[in-house]
């Protein structure tokens, strides 16, 4: 092929970028591979497991489990003094900060989970909704959505984007979302409330 053909390939490789329009697949690694990082054979991983989608259920479920332990464990730990929106949300980026393939795996792929299957991913669930009875008692959910997200993105970002100038740290930006969100939250959410069918 020669730059004279009528067929414009640079166009349509570029074009074909509309691949990407489909989220990409975070998988957690394969039997065989974490078979070999535990020097067994794959064979071995069927005493333990019943096929590969149970070994995976299993890595995902204990990821959760080890997020939501971490904000407990902030919680339980806190001054009762301390914000405690603060305090779970620095936990939470800082549990994203130090597991950033496991965060991957647990919010950043489409692989939905079973929910018979993943214990404690309705637990944290549940507790952020809790955590946002601090913002809105009556109607936590609204809240609870808009601190999941803000975290997450506090978390995501900084994950795929380190190279950039934040100009805070994720603790000084955990605290400026969160005090904007009990500042503003009861107020957004009873306007959300009367437009919502």
């Amino acid at each position: 092929m020669t730059k004279a053909d009528s067929r414009d390939l640079r166009s349509e490789l570029v074009a074909a970028i509309a691949m990407l329009a489909e989220p990409q697949a975070v998988a957690v690694p394969s039997l065989r591979s974490i078979a070999r990082a535990c020097g067994v054979a794959p064979s071995a991983v069927y005493w333990h497991f019943p096929s590969e989608a149970d070994l995976r259920s299993a890595v995902l479920d204990a990821e959760y489990a080890s997020l939501v332990e971490a904000v407990e464990s902030a919680l339980g730990s806190s001054d009762e003094a301390d914000d405690q929106l603060v305090v779970a949300g620095d936990a939470y980026i800082a549990w994203g900060a130090a597991h950033p393939g496991a965060y991957q795996l647990l919010f950043e792929s489409d692989d939905a989970l079973p929910e018979t299957r993943a214990a404690h991913g309705p637990r944290l669930q549940a507790r952020i909704v809790e955590l946002a009875r601090l913002v809105d008692p009556a109607a936590p959910f609204a809240p609870a959505l808009l601190l999941w997200s803000v975290w997450h993105g506090v978390v995501s970002l900084r994950l795929h984007k380190a190279e950039w100038n934040w100009g805070m740290t994720a603790q000084e930006a955990n605290r400026r979302l969160v005090r904007a969100l009990v500042a503003n939250g009861t107020k957004a959410v009873d306007t959300d409330s009367r437009t919502t069918p």
